[in-house]
């Protein structure tokens, strides 16, 4: 990061679009660690099955060890039936606990937090018109309770 160039207002644009960050690998479905790399509030326009409402966009830095990093892009809805999904993933890094309530915008204040997840890979249709593999989150899994936090006496078990 230290020799990234800052952009001004005024230059001029001379990349043609190609993404040129962070690569990103599609893993194999599994389990894997990941951090929250970006959190954005957002608007979704609506659907047949999801009806116009906030959202919540999460990029995932998904680790897969030597197989590579994954970078996933979750919408989480800010609507009832589909509470349980920002639940999940915010027991996933340990911002909500088992019933207790918190705050949707807990969503939003959670770059730099880590947790579990098991992907798997999406195909899709590009605007090419190519057929082009992503990964996805299947689910999240509850951050563990830290077994060490008990205090070690010697002779007990």
């Amino acid at each position: 990061m230290a020799d990234e160039r800052i952009i001004d207002w005024d230059d001029q644009i001379t990349n043609d679009g190609e993404y040129s960050g962070e690569e990103s690998t599609i893993l194999p479905e599994g389990n894997y660690p990941f951090e929250v790399i970006k959190t954005e509030q957002s608007w979704y326009n609506g659907s047949a099955k999801i009806p116009a409402c906030n959202m919540a966009k999460v990029f995932l830095r998904v680790d897969g060890g030597s197989l590579g990093k994954a970078l996933c892009v979750e919408n989480i809805y800010l609507i009832e039936r589909l509470e349980w999904k920002a639940a999940a993933f915010l027991r996933s890094i340990g911002l909500k606990k088992h019933g207790e309530p918190t705050k949707w915008r807990q969503l939003v204040h959670c770059d730099g937090e880590t947790g579990r997840c098991r992907v798997y890979v999406e195909e899709y249709t590009g605007k090419d018109g190519t057929t082009k593999q992503t990964n996805r989150v299947k689910n999240f899994f509850d951050k563990e309770e830290a077994v060490a936090k008990k205090a070690f006496t010697k002779g007990a078990f």
